[in-house]
């Protein structure tokens, strides 16, 4: 399976993702991560087809995805700030600065925030939803 390190950004007219390829640039966009991937293979598809390498994107790529703070909630705006700052241990007004461009973490900082978030990631995979009887 073929790894694809995608660059998030978040603007007002979407999500916009960039793939950078033998000193090109490729962008696709989307309203939602997964319209973004969709579009993504076809612009990738089409890259390949017009510099003439075979096609090596398929439905079946996996994505590796690299946002910075600001967009990681721009993107996924489910995310609570202020639970997710609990999780990590930092003040959550902090975390909110971050969130809006106005304030930049420290390398430390960042590291603890991905930690937190693989974590939760972790924890949704290895959950299993129950039916009960009504």
């Amino acid at each position: 399976m073929k790894t694809f390190k995608l660059i998030i950004e978040s603007t007002e007219d979407g999500i916009w993702g960039r793939w950078e390829h033998d000193g090109n640039i490729i962008v696709a966009e989307g309203n939602t991560l997964e319209a973004l991937k969709e579009n993504f293979v076809e612009v990738v598809n089409l890259y390949f087809e017009e510099t003439k390498y075979p096609q090596v994107v398929s439905n079946k790529v996996r994505f590796e995805f690299h946002v910075d703070l600001e967009n990681l909630f721009e993107v996924n705006n489910y995310i609570n700030i202020s639970k997710l700052a609990e999780n990590v241990g930092i003040n959550k007004s902090l975390l909110r600065q971050y969130a809006k461009g106005i304030k930049y973490p420290s390398l430390s900082q960042a590291l603890k925030i991905e930690r937190a978030l693989k974590n939760i990631g972790s924890n949704l995979l290895s959950t299993k939803l129950v039916m009960k009887e009504r």
